[in-house]
């Protein structure tokens, strides 16, 4: 026990001497830097005195600091406020990191201190927002690309959101022309629309027995009516119309957001629940009641209108385009 305690004792002297010698060689770092500093800030003094130009580069390269510097805590600031006025859903996962990728920081920091105006630094303060709500929503590639985003292509984006539902717009409801269309795929934010993309409804069953197309997400869908059939849906052989009957089966061609686009798509507000419900208006056609828009409740599927007699939606949520 003589022995142990010795040993002991001499190793608690070890990592004394340690701690005081780390301390030290932080406190000689610490004093040769401050010499450092203040050598090269009188040099600097001299040279600004005997040079008006080097002084009047400095006072522009200071001031350039200071303003990035400022837009990057305004960006934070209105990242903030997205953050209390839109808190996250449900609890985080567990396995949620508890800090952001350094990188993706050094990344958006770069960006957001270029931010000048109001509507840039909204932006970088959502992705921010975004980002910490949800960690790896954003990849340096999809924040490059964001910040190279010219405003006639952000505008076109924004418009093609307004009809978004999750990760695809119906063309429908898109009010965008063939060359618009491809300033999006251009710029990285939508797929390639070459060979087209199309989802495919549901069949169900309404409690009066009549047979539907459903369409819809876990809270929110359209569903329409197999008979009378609406004027909006085609057949035919080779059909390629944005409404069709292909295989005895109701498809409804849609454009398809990218990686980018989708986590782009995050920060654009949007209704999804009037996007339902334009679908469903445009599908009706001339004939009312053709298409409705429905909703889950706690007491069950309910139609837009409160019947409580409306078409189930598909048990498998929101589907992916083929």
């Amino acid at each position: 026990m003589s022995a142990l305690d010795r040993a002991g004792a001499r190793k608690i002297d070890q990592t004394g001497l340690e701690d005081e010698r780390r301390a030290a060689v932080h406190q000689a770092l610490t004093d040769t830097q401050l010499k450092l500093i203040a050598a090269s800030t009188k040099v600097l003094e001299e040279r600004l005195q005997a040079d008006p130009d080097l002084a009047q580069r400095a006072l522009t390269a200071f001031s350039r600091a200071e303003r990035q510097a400022e837009n990057v805590e305004a960006s934070l600031v209105l990242a903030i406020e997205d953050l209390k006025n839109k808190p996250s859903a449900g609890a985080e996962p567990a396995d949620s990191p508890d800090t952001l990728d350094p990188e993706f920081l050094n990344r958006w920091e770069l960006y957001a201190s270029g931010a000048t105006s109001e509507v840039v630094r909204e932006k970088w303060g959502r992705i921010l927002s975004s980002e910490i709500r949800e960690p790896g929503t954003f990849s340096l590639k999809t924040l490059r690309v964001i910040d190279e985003l010219d405003h006639e292509t952000a505008i076109l984006f924004q418009r093609f959101c307004q009809s978004r539902i999750g990760q695809w717009a119906p063309e429908l409801l898109l009010d965008l022309d063939a060359s618009e269309l491809s300033a999006l795929e251009q710029a990285g934010l939508i797929l390639d629309a070459e060979f087209g993309r199309a989802v495919t409804f549901s069949q169900t069953i309404d409690g009066h027995g009549a047979k539907w197309w459903a369409l819809g997400s876990d809270t929110m869908g359209v569903a329409v009516r197999q008979d009378p059939m609406p004027s909006t849906i085609t057949t035919g052989p080779f059909n390629l119309d944005p409404l069709r009957i292909m295989d005895e089966k109701l498809k409804m061609n849609v454009s398809v957001l990218s990686r980018v686009g989708g986590a782009l798509a995050v920060i654009i507000p949007h209704n999804e629940e009037e996007v339902f419900r334009r679908l469903a208006k445009v599908i009706s056609g001339d004939v009312a009641g053709a298409a409705v828009m429905v909703r889950r409740t706690a007491e069950g599927i309910m139609s837009d209108d409160g019947s409580e007699n409306a078409p189930p939606m598909p048990a498998d949520g929101i589907v992916t385009p083929g």
